[in-house]
């Protein structure tokens, strides 16, 4: 049997798990206990990303963190479980993302994901841009857009153009690398309010997790005479 342990300042998270309603949960103290995980919601994708938890397997009533050969604690007694619809109401209170105490600074990163998204923006190297846009159709770049960044090309739009470079998919105003995600996609749109908080930029994001922003303004339709232009 597995057991989630989480602070009750972080409850707010567990909305992802609220539907599951075979859940138990108990509170002790300042924190939650969840149980009765089946085998399919333990190994979930909602509940993996749910951070600041601890997943515990019971043996013989001690409890041993996921991962790990020595017991970390014995399973509290006398916690009363209740139906985790009546424990976690509808109405939770507001958690305040931007507060975190010295041991719950979570870093802000990207993970292989499993879930395929399609490309929407492709950042190329000015040469390449250059010999195909040449004798490019005007069609094939009328529904594209295109910035500077960093002495490349980055083209936004669908269908992308048969270009070699590294390509991103779209999450709110965030471009993220194909094949990945962040590691904690419930903190994306906290991210956001924080770095981009006016909705004036896209958020380019890269496999290093730096990041660059880019003003909306400064993307313009794709054309050969705008290219020319700009690298004229």
């Amino acid at each position: 049997m597995y057991f989630l342990e989480i602070n009750k300042e972080h409850k707010d998270f567990l909305g992802a798990v609220r539907h599951w309603e075979n859940l138990k949960i108990a509170f002790e103290a300042n924190t939650i206990w969840i149980k009765e995980f089946s085998a399919e919601q333990i190994n979930s994708a909602e509940l993996l990303q749910i951070p600041y938890t601890k997943i515990y397997e019971l043996k013989e009533n001690l409890l041993f963190e996921r991962g790990k050969q020595l017991p970390s604690k014995k399973l509290p007694s006398g916690l009363l479980w209740s139906p985790v619809l009546r424990g976690l109401p509808v109405s939770l209170p507001n958690f305040n993302h931007n507060f975190f105490g010295i041991n719950q600074k979570l870093e802000i990163g990207l993970k292989r994901s499993e879930e395929e998204k399609e490309a929407q923006a492709l950042l190329v190297e000015y040469q390449e841009l250059k010999v195909y846009i040449e004798s490019a159709p005007k069609f094939r770049l009328e529904p594209l857009q295109w910035v500077v960044i960093h002495n490349k090309a980055l083209i936004i739009g669908k269908p992308l153009l048969p270009l070699k470079g590294d390509t991103y998919w779209q999450k709110n105003d965030f471009l993220l690398p194909s094949g990945y995600d962040f590691e904690w996609p419930v903190l994306t749109q906290t991210l956001k309010d924080k770095i981009n908080p006016f909705d004036k930029n896209l958020i380019l994001w890269n496999k290093d997790n730096s990041y660059s922003s880019i003003p909306k303004q400064n993307i313009k339709p794709l054309s050969i005479s705008s290219f020319r232009l700009t690298f004229s």
